[in-house]
């Protein structure tokens, strides 16, 4: 007997739930996505992550990635919605415990075995790959892109991970839901720099750009308006309304969960950590790839003689 698309979806949730996923949508690979990138690109609003240009065709056409592709599988994977730093300086919430490119590799592996069973071929991506994860995830019926560029789920808000499976196979589609964002603006009317433009995020003004991304000394302007952030920034999201309990889920991932000395170390003590221990206290964590001399010039801001009196 043939395996069906329907027998093959089935399975892949089936895993993807025992795995820990909190949702799984499917769409059609050859969607049309519009000139978005083009106009953020042309625009200049990527900064110097010149990757974004060097890889647009592969993000407009999946099958450059992934020959005779027909099928996009996005999931959601929880991260906490709470802040867990008991110090002053605020990490991302996403980027509290373990490195989610690691995490959820092997989780996706997974997957991926499972769909070759229905005669399937794949390719896998947390973060990682030249695929326009939020427009698919948004065509996949999993949620919309709010003003702040993010997807936001209609019951659990937008504090999640997203992955990415290219498939060969034709599997059952998912509807869109509407956005749902209406007149609210409070992302926009939150961020310190001015960022946000219904939808689009400048990343030469992102907090979170200057923070991690950034190869160029942190303008003032944006070091003064960063305040606490010494890496990444959450503002756009703390300000959703979407992101108040009950909408969100807590993780059931300990590996996402800070570790407790990350959390209690003052400002002053992080910035002074030798290359060892910051290797040591980073080993599985996002901030180790910035290095300990971007770690450092992140903290500068809270380290200064009126915080150490």
């Amino acid at each position: 007997m043939t395996p069906t698309p329907q027998a093959a979806r089935q399975a892949a949730e089936y895993a993807a739930t025992a795995l820990g996923f909190s949702a799984l949508g499917v769409a059609p690979a050859r969607l049309p996505q519009g000139d978005y990138l083009q106009q953020w690109l042309a625009d200049g609003q990527h900064a110097d992550m010149v990757w974004m240009e060097r890889h647009l065709p592969a993000r407009q056409n999946p099958a450059l990635v992934l020959p005779g592709v027909r099928s996009v599988i996005m999931l959601t994977y929880e991260y906490a919605a709470a802040d867990a730093r008991q110090a002053p300086g605020r990490i991302a919430r996403y980027a509290q415990g373990e490195d989610y490119h690691k995490l959820l590799a092997g989780k996706l592996a997974d997957i991926d075995e499972t769909l070759s069973l229905y005669g399937g071929v794949q390719r896998c991506f947390t973060d990682s790959g030249p695929v326009s994860e939020r427009f698919f995830a948004a065509q996949a019926g999993l949620g919309w892109i709010g003003r702040n560029g993010l997807l936001i789920r209609p019951k659990h808000g937008s504090y999640c991970f997203l992955a990415t499976i290219l498939t060969t196979l034709e599997l059952p589609y998912d509807t869109p839901i509407p956005n749902r964002c209406g007149t609210c603006h409070r992302c926009e009317q939150a961020c310190p720099t001015a960022a946000l433009n219904n939808g689009r995020c400048d990343a030469r003004r992102c907090i979170a750009y200057w923070t991690i991304e950034a190869k160029a000394p942190t303008p003032q302007h944006i070091t003064q308006a960063a305040t606490e952030r010494i890496y990444g920034c959450d503002i756009c999201q703390e300000a959703c309304p979407w992101n108040r309990a009950p909408h969100h889920r807590p993780p059931t991932d300990l590996h996402l969960l800070m570790p407790a000395r990350l959390s209690r170390l003052a400002p002053e003590q992080l910035a002074a950590l030798p290359e060892q221990e910051f290797e040591q206290l980073f080993a599985g964590s996002p901030i180790r790839r910035i290095g300990s001399a971007h770690w450092a010039h992140n903290l500068s801001g809270l380290v200064t003689p009126c915080h150490t009196n």
